[in-house]
């Protein structure tokens, strides 16, 4: 059926939530879902299979009760015994094994609990966005958090196959993020562990590899300080599967742990650093101060370009020159208190970055990363997945699959997910 408007040619009518009265009873049609090569409705009893010489009788009947977006689902199913002394139930299309919760209600609560910016604990409420029709009570936190598991395994999969169009840049940064409870630990250690002990031991670090796309391709979970040996297994798969002929460049921050990996595993890419966190330090310093750009004094303007070319300096000569006329001018004229505490973290920022420069690093601007763990800081909050360390890998799985098919929201992009404009653009 369709509706015809001025303008705007024929639209199809949105029949997902339509229903037809049939003996005086509301009915609502079921959709049509893929089981076993066929397409069969949703929740559809289906009688187990057995082998040839085994037959079946009914053991028992039985009603089984079904919370679903459609409602708390009252379905009879059988319970049967083979000829062979097993036992074997009937099969609800859409149902998973002998849960009760329906896999499109979970499939619902599970994108209302990220996109709806939810806790578990608040799903329902979050969650009638969803439900049309009659509203079943909300999965509780252990269910989806099992569920959460299942589905972590299958992302982690895809995560790691997902084809792209790869531009030769890739970006690595480590996500800092609490890991389990302090009870739990204690117990299995047999010890009250100190203030100090706790910090050391309740962060991991989630390593994350994604294109400038922001698109996500892999990711490694370590410990707080660890050695790059523990990051080249993520490397690895990641030149095994982009090739590391196709690697042309990779980006990070300073970190000694993805330097280093990076000189074992792919020795023939330039490796850059990212300068980007510097820079926005050193506008702090200003800004706390005069509060915009256009209320710096032109003699401490002056003085902050020239601070953003050393940071920005190509190598390591250029970044010695630059410096000595920072120190030039520093000595031989009245600097502001605030251009004083700015000449501090550009000699800091020299010692850091000429021993890179040295090396034959190069400073990179593209804050890719830092978008993206901003974007995880929302899922971090809301996360009760991280009881144990398969868990945070679950977790992780799920979020970071989640965050390639995400769209935008703002900007040039918006309404693309990262996988769409990396193959637009590719």
């Amino acid at each position: 059926m369709h509706v015809f408007k001025k303008g705007k040619g024929n639209k199809a009518i949105d029949k997902t939530n339509a229903k037809r009265v049939e003996n005086g009873k509301i009915v609502s049609d079921l959709p049509l879902v893929p089981f076993n090569g066929k397409i069969v409705p949703l929740f559809q009893v289906i009688s187990p299979a057995v082998g040839s010489g085994e037959s079946l009788r009914v053991n028992r009947y039985h009603d089984r009760f079904i919370p679903s977006s459609y409602g708390v689902l009252q379905i009879p199913v059988a319970y049967w015994k083979s000829s062979r002394g097993k036992f074997y139930p009937d099969i609800i299309v859409g149902v998973t094994g002998s849960n009760n919760y329906s896999d499109e209600l979970k499939e619902k609560e599970y994108y209302t609990r990220y996109d709806g910016k939810s806790s578990l604990h608040n799903t329902k409420r979050i969650g009638e966005i969803w439900i049309q029709g009659e509203e079943p009570r909300a999965p509780c936190p252990t269910t989806l958090w099992r569920y959460d598991q299942i589905k972590g395994k299958i992302a982690l999969e895809e995560l790691r196959t997902e084809e792209i169009d790869f531009n030769g840049t890739i970006y690595i940064d480590g996500y800092y993020i609490k890991f389990g409870w302090k009870k739990l630990f204690e117990a299995k250690l047999g010890k009250k562990l100190s203030r100090r002990e706790w910090r050391q031991i309740r962060n991991k670090v989630i390593w994350v590899v994604a294109t400038e796309e922001k698109v996500i391709l892999d990711f490694e979970i370590t410990d707080r300080q660890p050695s790059y040996v523990q990051l080249i297994p993520l490397l690895s798969r990641i030149k095994e599967r982009l090739g590391e002929e196709e690697i042309k460049k990779v980006v990070s921050d300073e970190d000694f742990a993805i330097i280093d990996s990076v000189k074992a595993v792919l020795p023939n890419a330039v490796h850059s650093f990212c300068v980007f966190h510097q820079l926005e330090k050193l506008t702090r310093i200003y800004l706390d101060k005069f509060k915009s750009k256009n209320n710096i004094p032109e003699q401490d303007k002056e003085f902050y370009e020239l601070c953003k070319e050393l940071i920005l300096a190509k190598d390591a000569i250029n970044s010695s020159v630059i410096f000595k006329q920072l120190q030039d001018i520093s000595s031989s004229s009245r600097l502001s208190y605030t251009s004083r505490e700015a000449m501090k973290y550009a000699a800091e920022v020299y010692g850091k970055n000429r021993k890179l420069l040295e090396k034959g690093f190069v400073p990179e601007t593209n804050n890719t990363m830092e978008q993206l763990f901003s974007v995880f800081n929302d899922f971090a909050i809301m996360c009760r997945s991280l009881k144990v360390h398969r868990g945070l890998i679950n977790w992780a799985s799920n979020l970071f699959l989640l965050t390639n098919h995400r769209s935008f929201n703002t900007g040039l992009n918006r309404g693309l997910s990262p996988l769409q404009i990396s193959r637009s653009y590719g």
